[in-house]
């Protein structure tokens, strides 16, 4: 959409902007004073008017939807494996309040830099259409990612798994601030009684922490992964950081599930650019690393070594791929065990047969709300778990919150013993007796 299309989206707003206009002085340092109360409320009915001009509002009913069937869903399913709470990514908590009050918070400052004619309003339109669109798709594209992993959750019910990682019991749906220690640790763990245990990393590897120009060469790398959406390891992974490794910096995943929630996903395109600057290497080997991942791209999406040799060299800014060709890319960089791609739309059958003949495993038609889509999908995840030998007192503890829960009592490890504790108190005598019976037998 151009400058001149967003500002005629936006006609219907000219009046209310008129009005915000009439209700506002410009003070010395480009402070913004209101002249009476109500200025904030139309204020606010303008910006409401800018985000309806660029996201309908069948799209923020959509969003409200999907937030709820979210939110219903972690409700069964965090506290179902033992887990005490979650938090979303910041942005995506934030728009899972109030989808629309999320958007006006994101064109808040361009709406103060017009009412202050630091921006023209075809400048203005065309800032605030880019804003709460990137926001709408990202948040939408966060929630959908969640919902995947958590429905794969929801179907270990019935195993009565435990969660192992974090041990505070709150999953993080996000990875701020949770690698600046400069290890890469899983999102959730969780263990299958009789299986074993599953590792879970969303959207990682993400940069590590760094103090000096000698720790940025050696994370140099993470800044420049590929980056799937939900990477799967077995047993007990606290850190997926692999700086010996020549091709990916992470340790390679046995299973990794690609989400996309658009409509029309597979018939659009983006752009993957190569070096912004080549003068941003820190030494020679990430040249050579760079090199070695365009020549991958190209015999993945045949690019001519001409072009790869330009992109290397930072003489061509970027490529112009389709989705599934990146789909295929990341399969082809990463070589997991197992890949599956989780599509909310169905997909035409020639595109699903071109994924399925490179090895990628589709399940198509999963959108939000759907509890038994993923079903399939949870039981091939359940098959790569693997046995880590714990103590006996944590398999007593498993086999209590069993029995516990076949009565219809779910409790976490941290409840579970303050609750034995206070009931050994309370029946002191009997649980003395007991003991001893115990310890003579």
């Amino acid at each position: 959409m151009s400058k001149s299309s967003a500002l005629n989206a936006m006609k219907q707003c000219s009046e209310l902007l008129v009005e915000a206009r009439k209700c506002i002085k410009v003070l010395p340092g480009n402070r913004v004073l209101f002249k009476e109360p109500g200025c904030e409320d139309k204020l606010d009915e303008f910006r409401e008017c800018v985000v309806l001009s660029f996201i309908t509002r069948d799209s923020i009913e959509k969003a409200v939807i999907s937030v709820k069937s979210l939110v219903d869903l972690l409700s069964e399913v965090i506290p179902g494996i033992g887990g005490r709470g979650w938090l979303l990514p910041r942005e995506t908590g934030d728009f899972s309040k109030n989808p629309l009050e999320h958007l006006k918070k994101k064109i808040l400052l361009y709406t103060y830099d017009l009412l202050r004619r630091k921006l023209s309003v075809d400048v203005y339109a065309s800032k605030v259409r880019s804003a709460v669109n990137s926001s709408m798709r990202s948040n939408m594209r966060t929630l959908y990612e969640v919902w995947v992993l958590a429905s794969i959750l929801k179907h270990s019910l019935k195993y009565s798994p435990r969660l192992v990682y974090p041990e505070h019991g709150f999953v993080h749906f996000d990875r701020q601030g949770k690698q600046k220690a400069g290890t890469m640790p899983p999102n959730l763990v969780i263990d299958l009684p009789g299986r074993g245990m599953l590792s879970f990393y969303l959207e990682a590897p993400r940069p590590l922490g760094w103090r000096d120009f000698k720790d940025l060469r050696q994370v140099w790398r993470f800044y420049t992964s590929l980056r799937p959406d939900i990477m799967v390891y077995p047993g007990l992974v606290l850190d997926i950081t692999d700086f010996s490794s020549q091709d990916i910096p992470v340790l390679r995943p046995e299973i990794i599930v690609e989400c996309k929630e658009l409509e029309d996903w597979f018939i659009r395109t983006r752009e993957l650019k190569g070096p912004v600057n080549p003068g941003l290497t820190f030494d020679e080997w990430f040249k050579r690393w760079l090199s070695g991942l365009w020549t991958g791209l190209a015999d993945v999406l045949g690019i001519d070594s001409d072009t790869v040799k330009d992109m290397v060299e930072g003489k061509r800014k970027g490529l112009r791929v389709t989705e599934t060709q990146l789909v295929r890319f990341y399969k082809s960089v990463y070589k997991p065990r197992y890949f599956y791609l989780v599509s909310s739309p169905k997909l035409p059958g020639h595109v699903k047969n071109e994924l399925e003949g490179d090895g990628i495993v589709v399940y198509d038609g999963a959108k939000i709300g759907c509890s038994a889509c993923l079903e399939a999908l949870a039981e091939e995840v359940f098959k790569c778990a693997k046995p880590v030998y714990t103590s006996g007192a944590l398999n007593e503890v498993d086999e209590l919150k069993r029995a516990l829960r076949e009565r219809g009592l779910i409790l976490d490890d941290a409840h579970l013993t303050k609750l034995v504790f206070k009931f050994a108190l309370k029946k002191l005598d009997e649980f003395s007796s007991f003991a001893a019976v115990l310890e003579n037998t």
